[in-house]
């Protein structure tokens, strides 16, 4: 019975730990910008289909609402050989005080290395630019 107790540990303690290892990887995607009293957290997320790109966009504030921001209509991604590109879709969870939105946008040019997403006029803030290396 103690051996039992000791092995299911040992799993719980292996799960935790993997758990915390996944959540470190898709951190280090995530990009945030404080202001206005709105913080914008960006993380650049794998691609379903690989025919686009998919950036979930996290809105906190305890000051404002923030339905009255549409993301597809404010948000750029631009890319490093000079092409922008407008989201091609958006899925919004949440309202007033936290929200989170996955904005889709078509496949950028192959020879692009470095991308950039621009979200415009959130808490009177005029730019939020949100940067990635991509390979």
């Amino acid at each position: 019975m103690k051996m039992l107790g000791m092995v299911l540990a040992g799993l719980i303690l292996n799960g935790l730990l993997l758990k915390a290892e996944g959540f470190a990887a898709g951190a280090s995607n995530a990009r945030t910008v404080a202001g206005g009293g709105v913080t914008v957290t960006v993380t650049y997320l794998d691609s379903k289909a690989g025919n686009d790109l998919r950036f979930q966009a996290v809105l906190d504030t305890h000051s404002v609402s923030l339905d009255q921001y549409d993301l597809k209509t404010i948000t750029v991604l631009r890319d490093d050989t000079g092409k922008s590109y407008l989201p091609t879709e958006v899925e919004n969870k949440g309202s007033g005080h936290h929200r989170e939105v996955t904005v889709i946008f078509p496949k950028v040019s192959s020879e692009a290395k470095r991308l950039e997403i621009v979200i415009k006029d959130i808490a009177g803030m005029k730019e939020r630019t949100f940067n990635w290396d991509v390979q």
